[in-house]
């Protein structure tokens, strides 16, 4: 789990990614097509959003914004794009380098070692 102090900041990979996530749950990016294999929408988001994914029940997960801390969380991309098939989920993982964060279609699929999204070297907790 990732509390959203964590994720607020500066995230970005090898492969040209960058990801600004805010605390008032917007969100900004370029070169997502660097962190998500065959993104078809614009690689670029000047007013995307993002909530942390809560349970929902036993089997069941949901959006929330007042939700502060969790495993994943939805992109909604304002790209002017089809949004159903530009928004992303966000797999909040860690390792001995500390979070990281896998950008998808579906979450089943992985990320590589250079499409994982770090936090930049000056915010890292």
């Amino acid at each position: 789990m990732i509390k959203q102090a964590e994720l607020v900041g500066d995230w970005s990979n090898t492969a040209g990614a960058k990801v600004h996530v805010s605390a008032d749950h917007s969100l900004t990016a370029s070169g997502i097509n660097h962190a998500v294999p065959g993104y078809k929408c614009s690689t670029s988001m000047t007013a995307g959003e993002w909530q942390f994914w809560v349970q929902d029940g036993p089997h069941s997960l949901t959006t929330s914004d007042s939700a502060t801390e969790g495993k994943a969380f939805s992109v909604t991309a304002n790209t002017g794009d089809s949004p159903s098939k530009c928004d992303l989920v966000a797999k909040v993982q860690h390792d001995d380098r500390g979070f990281n964060i896998c950008l998808v279609h579906d979450p089943d699929e992985t990320c590589t070692a250079e499409q994982l999204l770090r936090k930049d070297p000056a915010q890292a907790q």
